[in-house]
């Protein structure tokens, strides 16, 4: 399990070289984990179609991590440089814009307006102006976890104990048996008393 990461210090590291790392006395452990992210980085730009597990793939076959460690790597790379996919579908809605733009213009100059129409309708289709905006997640409205506090031994299910009676005279008896070995090894404890230090002043 990897430890948690301060998001401003990494933030700040990602653009830096090695030589400035070094200066700022980073340690070895993260030099390395950032070495890992920018080839993430590159894979993933190199790559834009590729998925979140295809990532996490090439990081445990190219740096040898484990499935956990490389399922953090991926997000602290979405979380630094972005989501690749999310940036690849919005650089190809530009560019289908900036496309249609140049077909409509020359539609318009060539008064063809069945093509007109035709472009608008692909733009509105590209652009989702035809669809409502997605609502923003409510999570002050999301309910918590509910947690129900019992006293009932038995709710732990442990195996043999169906019910609580009997869970709690095993209980009983047994805080009964070792309270009685405890004071059996008191009584046999050697001990040596230990004067007050005036006291031991005082006898001087």
């Amino acid at each position: 399990m990897s430890l948690p990461v301060n998001i401003d210090d990494y933030s700040r590291y990602i653009v830096m070289s090695d030589e400035q790392l070094l200066e700022e006395h980073v340690g070895s452990h993260i030099l390395e984990r950032l070495h890992r992210l920018r080839g993430l980085y590159a894979y993933w730009l190199q790559f834009p179609d590729k998925f979140e597990r295809d990532i996490m793939q090439q990081d445990m076959a190219l740096f040898g991590v484990c499935r956990a460690q490389a399922y953090d790597d991926v997000r602290l790379v979405q979380i630094l440089l972005g989501n690749m996919q999310q940036a690849s579908r919005n650089f190809m809605r530009w560019k289908i814009n900036q496309d249609l733009e140049q077909d409509l213009k020359a539609a318009r100059r060539a008064g063809e307006h069945k093509a007109i129409a035709a472009i608008e309708k692909v733009r509105v289709l590209n652009n989702r102006t035809d669809k409502e905006d997605e609502p923003e997640t409510a999570y002050d409205r999301i309910p918590l976890f509910g947690v129900t506090f019992t006293s009932n031994p038995a709710a732990l299910k442990i195996p043999g104990y169906d019910n609580e009676a009997s869970l709690r005279k095993d209980i009983e008896t047994m805080s009964r048996r070792y309270s009685r070995e405890i004071e059996k090894e008191k009584e046999y404890t050697d001990y040596e008393e230990v004067e007050e230090d005036g006291a031991a002043e005082s006898d001087i």
